[in-house]
C-alpha cells in the first residue's frame, strides 16, 4: 500500500503541474495572438506607422489585462502594481520608439528606462548575490566598449546609452540573484532569470541594429522582447501566488 501511495503521489503532482501550465497557457492565447498579427501584419509596408505602433504595443497591453484578471488584489499583491507600471512604462517606449527611431528615439529610452527602475523594484535587493552582479558588470562593460564605437559623434546617445546600460543591467542582476551562482534556486526564479536575460539581449541587438549596424534577423529582437515580458510577468505573478500557499 506505501508503494502504491509513494507512486501515486508524484503521478498526482505532475498532473496538476501539467493543468496548471494548460491553465496559464489559456490565459496567454490573446497575448499569443497578437504577437502573431503583429509579426504578420507590421512588417507590411502598406502598414501605417499609426498601426505599426499600435500592434507593437497590443501584446503588452494584454500581459496587463492578464495580470488584472488574475483575480489579484492590487492593495496586498507586493509586486502586481510594480509589474503593471513597468508593462505600461513598456507600452508607451514602444510607441515612442516605433513612430520614428531618430526624433523619439530618447523618449522611448526614458519609458524603458523607467520599466525598469519598476522592475529592479519589483525584483527586491534580496538576496543580493554580487557574483552574479560582477558577471553582468563585464558583460555590460565588454557591450558598452563595442557600442561606444557607434556612439562616439553622438554624445546624447552616448550618456543615455550609459544610464539606460546601467538600469538593464541592474534589472537582469536583480532577477537572476535567486538562480545565477545560487544553489537555492526555483523554477519561477528561473523563469524570471531567463526573462531578465532575454530582454538584456532584446535591447542590445537593438541598439546594434540602430546605432551600429542592421541586425539581419529584426524579428529575433521582437521575439526575444516578447518573451522576456511574458516569463517576466509570470514569475512575477507566481512567485506571489507560492508566497500565498507557503503561509497557508
Amino acid at each position: 500500500m506505501q508503494e502504491k501511495q509513494t507512486v501515486t503521489k508524484p503521478v498526482s503532482e505532475m498532473n496538476s503541474a501539467a493543468l496548471l501550465v494548460l491553465k496559464e497557457l489559456c490565459r496567454f492565447v490573446p497575448f499569443l495572438l497578437s504577437v502573431c498579427l503583429y509579426f504578420v501584419l507590421a512588417p507590411q509596408a502598406s502598414c501605417p506607422l499609426w498601426m505599426k505602433a499600435f500592434l507593437k504595443c497590443l501584446p503588452i497591453l494584454f500581459l496587463c489585462t492578464y495580470i488584472l484578471t488574475h483575480g489579484i488584489n492590487m492593495c496586498t499583491h507586493s509586486k502586481a502594481p510594480k509589474l503593471l507600471a513597468g508593462l505600461l512604462f513598456s507600452a508607451a517606449g514602444d510607441i515612442f520608439r516605433t513612430t520614428s527611431t531618430q526624433l523619439y528615439h530618447l523618449h522611448g529610452d526614458a519609458m524603458f528606462g523607467l520599466a525598469h527602475v519598476f522592475y529592479i523594484w519589483m525584483f527586491g535587493a534580496k538576496p543580493i548575490n554580487l557574483l552574479a552582479g560582477c558577471f553582468l558588470v563585464v558583460v555590460g562593460a565588454v557591450y558598452l566598449l563595442f557600442l561606444n564605437r557607434c556612439l562616439w559623434d553622438q554624445k546624447p546617445f552616448q550618456w543615455a546609452a550609459y544610464i539606460y546600460i546601467s538600469l538593464i543591467g541592474t534589472m537582469a542582476w536583480r532577477a537572476s540573484a535567486g538562480t545565477i551562482f545560487n544553489q537555492h534556486w526555483s523554477w519561477v526564479k528561473l523563469i524570471a532569470t531567463i526573462g531578465g536575460m532575454l530582454f538584456l539581449v532584446s535591447d542590445f541587438t537593438y541598439a546594434v541594429s540602430t546605432f551600429c549596424f542592421p541586425v539581419y534577423n529584426s524579428g529575433m529582437i521582437a521575439a526575444t522582447y516578447y518573451t522576456a515580458q511574458m516569463l517576466i510577468t509570470l514569475s512575477a505573478v507566481n512567485t506571489q501566488n507560492a508566497v500565498v500557499k507557503n503561509r497557508k
